[in-house]
Protein backbone atom coordinates (compact mmCIF):
# COMPACT_ATOMS: atom_id res chain seq x y z
CA UNK A 1 0.00 0.00 0.00
CA UNK A 2 2.84 2.33 0.96
CA UNK A 3 4.47 1.57 -2.51
CA UNK A 4 1.56 2.01 -4.38
CA UNK A 5 1.03 5.83 -2.35
CA UNK A 6 4.80 7.35 -3.34
CA UNK A 7 4.38 6.03 -7.31
CA UNK A 8 1.01 8.08 -7.08
CA UNK A 9 2.85 11.00 -5.59
CA UNK A 10 5.68 10.68 -7.76
CA UNK A 11 3.45 10.57 -10.84
CA UNK A 12 1.64 13.46 -9.70
CA UNK A 13 4.66 15.34 -9.03
CA UNK A 14 6.36 14.72 -12.23
CA UNK A 15 2.66 15.79 -14.12
CA UNK A 16 2.82 19.12 -12.73
CA UNK A 17 6.15 19.71 -13.41
CA UNK A 18 5.46 19.48 -17.17
CA UNK A 19 2.50 21.23 -16.96
CA UNK A 20 4.46 24.54 -14.89
CA UNK A 21 6.80 24.10 -18.09
CA UNK A 22 4.01 24.82 -20.92
CA UNK A 23 2.81 27.12 -18.82
CA UNK A 24 6.27 29.42 -18.44
CA UNK A 25 6.78 28.31 -22.42
CA UNK A 26 3.58 30.13 -23.02
CA UNK A 27 3.85 33.05 -21.31
CA UNK A 28 7.19 33.34 -22.49
CA UNK A 29 5.90 33.63 -26.21
CA UNK A 30 3.67 36.20 -24.97
CA UNK A 31 5.94 38.55 -23.45
CA UNK A 32 8.03 38.28 -26.70
CA UNK A 33 5.38 39.39 -28.83
CA UNK A 34 4.55 42.33 -27.04
CA UNK A 35 8.07 43.31 -26.33
CA UNK A 36 8.12 43.25 -29.96
CA UNK A 37 5.60 45.29 -30.63
CA UNK A 38 6.88 47.93 -28.31
CA UNK A 39 10.77 48.07 -29.72
CA UNK A 40 8.58 48.38 -32.95
CA UNK A 41 6.86 51.35 -31.44
CA UNK A 42 9.63 52.63 -29.99
CA UNK A 43 12.08 52.69 -32.88
CA UNK A 44 9.67 53.84 -35.37
CA UNK A 45 11.31 57.18 -35.11
CA UNK A 46 13.81 55.77 -37.41
CA UNK A 47 11.81 53.51 -40.15
CA UNK A 48 12.33 54.90 -43.91
CA UNK A 49 9.75 57.71 -44.71
CA UNK A 50 7.60 57.25 -47.09
CA UNK A 51 8.75 60.18 -49.22
CA UNK A 52 12.21 58.86 -49.86
CA UNK A 53 14.14 57.03 -52.79
CA UNK A 54 12.96 53.89 -51.60
CA UNK A 55 9.21 54.83 -51.21
CA UNK A 56 8.90 56.70 -54.85
CA UNK A 57 11.17 53.66 -56.63
CA UNK A 58 13.79 55.42 -57.32
CA UNK A 59 16.24 52.66 -56.98
CA UNK A 60 13.30 50.30 -59.44
CA UNK A 61 13.39 52.89 -61.83
CA UNK A 62 16.98 53.13 -61.94
CA UNK A 63 17.40 49.82 -62.55
CA UNK A 64 14.89 49.83 -65.03
CA UNK A 65 16.25 52.25 -66.92
CA UNK A 66 19.47 50.56 -67.23
CA UNK A 67 18.17 47.25 -68.26
CA UNK A 68 16.36 49.19 -71.25
CA UNK A 69 19.58 50.91 -72.19
CA UNK A 70 21.47 47.60 -72.15
CA UNK A 71 18.29 46.18 -74.64
CA UNK A 72 18.93 49.33 -76.44
CA UNK A 73 22.09 48.46 -77.24
CA UNK A 74 22.39 44.73 -77.62
CA UNK A 75 19.22 45.49 -80.01
CA UNK A 76 21.55 47.87 -81.71
CA UNK A 77 24.52 45.91 -82.39
CA UNK A 78 22.38 42.98 -83.46
CA UNK A 79 20.92 45.12 -85.96
CA UNK A 80 24.54 46.49 -86.71
CA UNK A 81 26.08 43.19 -87.38
CA UNK A 82 22.99 42.10 -89.64
CA UNK A 83 23.61 45.08 -92.01
CA UNK A 84 27.01 44.07 -92.03
CA UNK A 85 26.78 40.44 -92.83
CA UNK A 86 24.09 41.35 -95.72
CA UNK A 87 26.60 44.30 -96.90
CA UNK A 88 29.30 41.21 -97.00
CA UNK A 89 27.20 39.51 -98.81
CA UNK A 90 26.01 41.42 -101.62
CA UNK A 91 29.53 42.48 -102.30
CA UNK A 92 30.43 38.71 -102.63
CA UNK A 93 27.37 38.40 -104.68
CA UNK A 94 28.32 41.10 -107.40
CA UNK A 95 31.96 40.04 -107.42
CA UNK A 96 31.44 36.86 -108.20
CA UNK A 97 28.89 37.86 -111.00
CA UNK A 98 31.73 40.15 -112.28
CA UNK A 99 33.91 37.38 -112.81
CA UNK A 100 31.16 35.03 -114.20
CA UNK A 101 30.87 37.85 -116.50
CA UNK A 102 34.35 37.75 -117.22
CA UNK A 103 35.01 34.28 -118.01
CA UNK A 104 31.93 34.29 -120.72
CA UNK A 105 33.19 37.21 -122.22
CA UNK A 106 36.87 35.72 -122.09
CA UNK A 107 35.93 32.52 -123.53
CA UNK A 108 33.54 33.94 -126.34
CA UNK A 109 36.41 36.36 -127.39
CA UNK A 110 38.79 33.40 -127.39
CA UNK A 111 36.77 31.03 -129.63
CA UNK A 112 36.14 33.56 -131.68
CA UNK A 113 39.50 34.58 -132.19
CA UNK A 114 40.04 30.54 -132.94
CA UNK A 115 37.17 30.63 -135.90
CA UNK A 116 38.72 33.51 -137.22
CA UNK A 117 42.42 31.73 -137.65
CA UNK A 118 40.96 28.51 -138.57
CA UNK A 119 39.33 30.31 -141.17
CA UNK A 120 41.96 32.20 -142.33
CA UNK A 121 44.35 28.85 -142.74
CA UNK A 122 41.78 26.75 -144.62
CA UNK A 123 41.44 29.98 -146.86
CA UNK A 124 45.26 29.96 -147.22
CA UNK A 125 45.36 26.16 -147.83
CA UNK A 126 42.69 26.60 -150.32
CA UNK A 127 44.25 29.78 -152.17
CA UNK A 128 47.71 27.64 -152.32
CA UNK A 129 45.62 24.53 -153.35
CA UNK A 130 44.38 26.40 -155.95
CA UNK A 131 47.23 28.55 -157.35
CA UNK A 132 49.06 25.37 -157.44
CA UNK A 133 46.75 23.98 -159.85
CA UNK A 134 46.38 27.06 -162.33
CA UNK A 135 50.17 26.98 -162.08
CA UNK A 136 50.05 23.39 -163.20
CA UNK A 137 47.20 23.58 -165.62
CA UNK A 138 49.13 26.72 -167.10
CA UNK A 139 52.63 24.82 -167.73
CA UNK A 140 50.83 21.86 -169.10
CA UNK A 141 48.95 23.70 -171.26
CA UNK A 142 51.74 25.59 -172.80
CA UNK A 143 53.71 22.33 -172.78
CA UNK A 144 51.04 20.65 -174.95
CA UNK A 145 50.47 23.56 -176.84
CA UNK A 146 54.75 24.00 -177.76
CA UNK A 147 54.90 19.68 -178.07
CA UNK A 148 51.63 20.04 -180.50
CA UNK A 149 53.26 22.84 -182.65
CA UNK A 150 56.82 21.39 -183.01
CA UNK A 151 55.14 18.07 -184.26
CA UNK A 152 52.64 19.73 -186.25
CA UNK A 153 55.93 21.48 -187.56
CA UNK A 154 58.07 18.60 -188.49
CA UNK A 155 55.45 16.46 -189.84
CA UNK A 156 54.36 19.35 -192.43
CA UNK A 157 58.36 19.59 -193.31
CA UNK A 158 58.78 16.10 -193.72
CA UNK A 159 55.54 15.49 -195.91
CA UNK A 160 55.92 15.45 -199.26
CA UNK A 161 53.58 17.61 -201.06
CA UNK A 162 50.45 15.87 -202.43
CA UNK A 163 50.97 14.83 -206.31
CA UNK A 164 49.46 17.54 -208.47
CA UNK A 165 50.18 20.67 -205.78
CA UNK A 166 52.29 23.13 -206.73
CA UNK A 167 55.37 23.32 -204.72
CA UNK A 168 55.86 26.36 -202.52
CA UNK A 169 58.56 27.67 -200.69
CA UNK A 170 56.16 28.11 -197.73
CA UNK A 171 53.73 25.76 -196.78
CA UNK A 172 51.04 26.60 -193.88
CA UNK A 173 50.64 23.66 -191.15
CA UNK A 174 47.45 22.06 -190.81
CA UNK A 175 45.84 22.15 -187.02
CA UNK A 176 46.25 19.58 -184.68
CA UNK A 177 43.36 18.69 -182.89
CA UNK A 178 42.45 18.76 -179.77
CA UNK A 179 43.39 15.55 -177.49
CA UNK A 180 40.14 13.66 -175.80
CA UNK A 181 38.29 14.56 -172.91
CA UNK A 182 39.69 11.66 -170.60
CA UNK A 183 36.78 9.63 -168.79
CA UNK A 184 35.50 10.60 -165.80
CA UNK A 185 37.27 9.14 -162.66
CA UNK A 186 33.42 7.99 -161.61
CA UNK A 187 30.70 6.29 -162.95
CA UNK A 188 28.22 8.82 -161.34
CA UNK A 189 30.58 12.15 -161.84
CA UNK A 190 28.90 15.37 -161.26
CA UNK A 191 30.12 18.68 -162.54
CA UNK A 192 30.18 22.14 -160.37
CA UNK A 193 31.44 25.34 -161.96
CA UNK A 194 32.81 27.72 -159.76
CA UNK A 195 35.30 30.67 -159.97
CA UNK A 196 36.24 29.83 -163.66
CA UNK A 197 36.77 26.10 -162.93
CA UNK A 198 35.03 22.96 -163.46
CA UNK A 199 34.86 20.80 -160.71
CA UNK A 200 33.94 17.20 -160.41
CA UNK A 201 32.71 15.16 -157.34
CA UNK A 202 32.21 11.52 -157.25
CA UNK A 203 31.43 11.24 -153.73
CA UNK A 204 32.68 13.32 -151.79
CA UNK A 205 36.05 13.51 -153.46
CA UNK A 206 36.47 16.54 -156.05
CA UNK A 207 38.54 16.72 -158.58
CA UNK A 208 39.58 19.13 -161.50
CA UNK A 209 40.96 18.55 -164.62
CA UNK A 210 44.59 19.23 -165.61
CA UNK A 211 47.05 18.29 -168.31
CA UNK A 212 49.65 15.86 -167.61
CA UNK A 213 52.67 14.20 -170.24
CA UNK A 214 49.84 11.78 -171.62
CA UNK A 215 47.08 14.68 -172.15
CA UNK A 216 44.36 15.78 -169.90
CA UNK A 217 43.43 14.14 -167.01
CA UNK A 218 41.49 14.22 -163.49
CA UNK A 219 43.75 15.31 -160.39
CA UNK A 220 42.10 15.13 -156.79
CA UNK A 221 41.43 18.86 -155.44
CA UNK A 222 39.93 20.49 -152.62
CA UNK A 223 36.17 21.16 -152.90
CA UNK A 224 35.29 24.41 -154.83
CA UNK A 225 34.59 28.10 -152.14
CA UNK A 226 31.17 27.44 -150.90
CA UNK A 227 30.49 23.82 -150.63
Amino acid sequence: MRTRFWTIVGVAAVGLTFLGAITDNASAQRGGRGGGRGGGGAGGGGSFSREGPAANGGLSSGNQAARQDSRASAQAGRQESRSDAQAGRQDSRASAQAGRQDSRASAQAGRQDSRANAQANRQEVYEDQQWDAGKGLAIAATGAAVVGTVSAVGAAASAPPPPGAASSEFTTAPATPPPPAPAPPCANATAVPAGGVTYTKCGSTWYTLAYGANGPAYVQSAPPPGS
